[in-house]
């Protein structure tokens, strides 16, 4: 007789009342292995994984900045190939990084974050491989610290953070039309979530950092009820600030 014991399916974090945005407070391999991710029906796989840097989180030092956790699974080299293995069109960012665990592509996208600013410490630009055809493209956006060209009241949402911009650009190069299902296997901050809206697209997005669901989600101005519940205010958090 089998003893083992089958491991429960992934539940919906947080799904939009329409049921085109749903977000998994796990990891996207576990959401795939138990069937959640129609493979077929994704017109587009728009990651931003860890990149295997072990980049610095501690951003409080910064203005605006805050100290946030390490990001999970960044201490280690990424191996793209469970992404590649979907078979489906992609745009990997950081694959700079991980360049020789990707197939060759003439395509990439890069991501100028100076604008017309001056070089500084951080990258200048980021990359991301694609196989969505056509030659390198290039995306102008000044994204620096609080000196950005947009969401100026966003700063300080995760220590990776892109813009809605980003996505919403990306998503265009890709062709998307209302009602393709795009599939963001580690969701940080969010920025394709609203761009999604906006553009009437579905999303399946996962992340395993509850904190980073959240945040994701709170663009939308959603909040789950097991946020909702958390002591909050001067009765729990010290007297209030006048």
């Amino acid at each position: 007789m089998n003893t083992s014991t089958a491991l429960a399916a992934p539940s919906p974090y947080w799904q939009s009342p329409d049921g085109r945005i749903t977000v998994y407070h796990s990891r996207w391999e576990d959401v795939h292995a138990a069937g959640l991710l129609p493979v077929r029906e994704v017109a587009l796989v728009h990651a931003d994984p860890p990149y295997g840097i072990d980049v610095a989180t501690d951003r409080s030092k910064s203005k605006g900045g805050k100290k946030f956790p390490k990001i999970v699974g960044d201490n280690a080299p990424f191996d793209p190939s469970g992404l590649l293995a979907l078979g489906r069109p992609s745009v990997l960012w950081g694959a700079n990084n991980y360049a020789a665990r990707l197939p060759d592509s003439y395509a990439w996208f890069v991501w100028d974050k100076l604008g017309t600013m001056e070089p500084f410490d951080g990258s200048d630009a980021e990359m991301a491989w694609t196989n969505l055809g056509a030659s390198v493209r290039l995306f102008r956006h000044m994204w620096r610290g609080v000196a950005r060209g947009s969401e100026l009241s966003t700063v300080g949402m995760h220590p990776t953070q892109k813009p809605v911009a980003l996505s919403s650009w990306i998503f265009t190069r890709a062709k998307l039309k209302p009602g393709d299902l795009v599939f963001v296997p580690y969701l940080g901050s969010g920025p394709d979530l609203p761009a999604a809206v906006a553009m009437g697209l579905r999303v399946i997005a996962c992340d395993v950092e509850r904190w980073c669901c959240d945040t994701a989600i709170g663009r939308l101005g959603a909040i789950t009820p097991e946020k909702a519940a958390e002591p909050v205010g001067p009765l729990f958090g010290g007297a209030a600030r006048v």
